[in-house]
């Protein structure tokens, strides 16, 4: 697959504008650190899907996919699909456990980028037979879209409840595709500015627990290589796709939105702001979960809990108000449990491993769980602060340490976590593989050096 670099004459749009900056990440024009940023999503990225290719979202897209042939890789198995069919099922693979990488919370930092940028990065490689450090700049090249974009998108675009990642995701696909295959600025605006036709994604999925939030990573991945490909090909495309009338930030938000965060100059790159889930739950449950599990008494006895009160703010990233996380018991399915604030606490009151996906698709209607979570309450914070209250027959307890730090892990955390999971699930000795390439993917000559070794069978 040979793309050539189409570059005509300047339109002047935001599409356009953004398209030069990110062609010029393309071509190189990046940090170290941003280099070292991506790389460490990328660890997250192969640790979560490898560990997650065995639950219900990820099998059922496997096996809705799977007869499809093709030669790009599907993270933990053996067979290959073509580039648009991979990137759909390591999409909804990715986002299957909840423990993708994450925003600050609504379209900031493309909600969860690391969903759809790495999926359609890694099929764009494996498509165009791409080097290691092409796959790299893709990274970096969609994760900047997205957190351009959506801190330029106005806040009518989450105030009419669509879903992030639905709405973000097709432009940190494309943007990905396109850096990989270095279509130059031109058909690179070309393809955000088909992308921004893409978006899409209701938060209904969320608040029943059903399986179209996972899929909106998957169709985001997919959409955004359709997306690169038809601007490659020649596509004639809106130059005002983002600002116009009609436009994305008119048409999804109702009015403009603070534009010029599109071009602004910053201190560092939006691959490197992105935080990293702990545990399998929502973004806004897990500083809730870390103080519980980081700061409650050791001896606390959950038989003894009278009452429990989660104060926390009403929206942001420990908000209260997203789909779902309000939801009082009973609870039906895994989503539901994971995005529930009551669930998640009872759990890890429990000490339930609530680090595993598999612990909320087995445990969702645990009953003792269940009665714990009916005793929670749950209060709106008006300082912006969390904390937990334990009431107890004879006391009461109070958690209320700072725990931000709970979303930015060091890198070599976030290192150890890859090498004792993805050790655990496929042997140590291919975990450290898997490391080694990624630490080196600026070096290799080709991306398939990686992706083949993601691509074999699981070792027992």
């Amino acid at each position: 697959m040979t793309m050539i670099r189409d570059e005509p004459a300047s339109t002047g749009g935001l599409s356009e504008k953004l398209a030069i900056g990110l062609d010029a990440i393309a071509q190189g024009d990046h940090s170290p650190e941003a280099a070292a940023s991506a790389k460490t999503r990328l660890l997250h990225a192969v640790r979560v899907a490898l560990t997650s290719r065995d639950l219900p979202a990820a099998e059922l897209a496997w096996s809705a996919t799977g007869t499809n042939s093709g030669n790009c890789v599907v993270i933990g198995r053996a067979e290959r699909l073509s580039g648009p069919d991979a990137a759909f099922v390591n999409g909804v693979t990715s986002h299957s456990s909840l423990k993708e990488d994450c925003g600050p919370g609504g379209l900031r930092e493309g909600s969860h980028p690391g969903t759809y940028v790495i999926p359609a990065a890694l099929a764009a490689a494996d498509m165009a037979n791409s080097s290691g450090s092409a796959l790299l700049r893709g990274v970096i090249a969609g994760y900047e879209a997205v957190g351009r974009i959506g801190a330029a998108s106005p806040p009518g675009i989450g105030l009419r409840r669509f879903r992030p990642v639905g709405v973000m995701g097709p432009f940190g696909a494309a943007a990905a595709a396109a850096a990989v295959w270095n279509l130059g600025p031109a058909a690179t605006s070309r393809t955000l500015a088909i992308a921004a036709n893409m978006a899409a994604g209701t938060n209904q999925g969320i608040y029943e627990g059903t399986m179209e939030p996972y899929f909106h990573a998957g169709v985001s991945a997919r959409n955004g290589i359709l997306a690169a490909q038809l601007a490659a090909a020649g596509a004639v495309t809106s130059h005002q796709s983002l600002e116009g009338e009609f436009g994305f930030f008119e048409t999804y938000g109702g009015e403009q939105g603070a534009t010029d965060e599109v071009t602004v100059e910053r201190d560092e790159y939006a691959v490197s702001r992105v935080g990293t889930k702990r545990f399998a739950a929502c973004m806004q449950n897990q500083q809730t979960l870390a103080l519980i599990i980081d700061t409650a008494p050791a001896d606390l006895n959950v038989g003894d809990i009278v009452g429990v009160t989660i104060r926390r703010p009403a929206t942001g990233t420990n908000g209260l108000g997203s789909p779902g996380v309000s939801r009082i018991p009973p609870y039906s399915n895994m989503l539901q449990a994971q995005m529930s604030a009551r669930f998640t606490a009872a759990a890890a009151l429990a000490g339930a491993p609530v680090e595993d996906p598999t612990y909320f698709r087995n445990s969702y209607a645990d009953s003792a769980i269940t009665a714990l979570a009916r005793k929670i309450t749950l209060d709106n914070s008006t300082d912006g602060s969390v904390a937990v209250e334990i009431k107890l027959p004879d006391r009461v307890i109070v958690l209320d340490s700072d725990m931000s730090s709970t979303l930015f892990p060091s890198a070599e955390e976030i290192r150890d976590r890859f090498l004792r999971d993805v050790g655990a699930s496929e042997g140590f000795a291919h975990a450290g593989k898997l490391a080694a390439l990624i630490d080196d993917l600026d070096q290799l000559t080709l991306a398939t050096q990686l992706t083949d070794a993601l691509c074999m069978p699981r070792v027992p």
